[in-house]
């Protein structure tokens, strides 16, 4: 390779080293805010205390990451890709409507409960809004088509080609109140978050569809 190839190929070799290198520091950033999370909660969560975590200073990362809401709504989004890969995995596991129901609305409970850092992280943190022209988290991720994967799950357990939103909704809703009550009121004596879910599993499968 004569010199003027070798300097024609270097800055694309430049931008791929830089580019793995900021892969890198957002990924070590994460790992840092994660930390601080398990070990001091949600209120151990400020950008001087991420930085310091990760060892560089406070403005590199807002190189990376140009405000804490910033940070947050890509933890949040490491904390749902799992979730959802096991619900869709239950979903397509069972082939009987009424267990695929149920499989899916327990594999959302006991992801919760078996990372009840990450429950906190995405449940007791308020999203916000840097600027007027920001979107919500909800509004730009897969969020709540992911959710709502539960209205046809209802539709095809009560074998009716109705609208099933404000089940799926409902069913949304008590499911993450067993986890949050399990996790944030844990000195109580629950039962298992199993036998919960069947009732409430129960109920809808019980509706009558006019």
């Amino acid at each position: 390779m004569s010199r003027s190839q070798f300097l024609s190929v270097k800055p694309e070799g430049n931008r791929k080293r830089g580019r793995k290198d900021a892969a890198s520091l957002q990924s070590a950033i994460l790992v840092a805010a994660t930390s601080l999370v398990e070990e001091k909660g949600i209120a151990g969560l400020s950008m001087r205390a991420i930085a310091a975590r990760a060892s560089m200073p406070t403005m590199t990362l807002y190189s990376y990451f140009p405000s804490k809401t910033a940070i947050v709504r890509a933890l949040w989004a490491i904390a749902f890709d799992p979730l959802f890969s096991e619900m869709r995995a239950a979903e397509v596991e069972e082939k009987n409507a009424k267990s695929r129901l149920r499989a899916v609305a327990r594999t959302y409970v006991d992801y919760w409960l078996r990372f009840p850092d990450r429950y906190r992280m995405v449940f007791l943190l308020e999203d916000s809004r840097d600027s007027a022209e920001d979107r919500m988290f909800i509004d730009e991720s897969d969020v709540v088509p992911s959710y709502l994967r539960f209205e046809p799950l209802i539709a095809a357990a009560l074998d009716t080609s109705l609208d099933c939103r404000t089940e799926a909704e409902a069913l949304i809703c008590a499911l993450t109140g067993i986890a949050h009550m399990a996790i944030t009121v844990s000195e109580y004596g629950w039962g298992s978050a199993g036998s919960y879910v069947d009732v409430i599993v129960d109920g809808i499968l019980h509706i009558e569809k006019r």
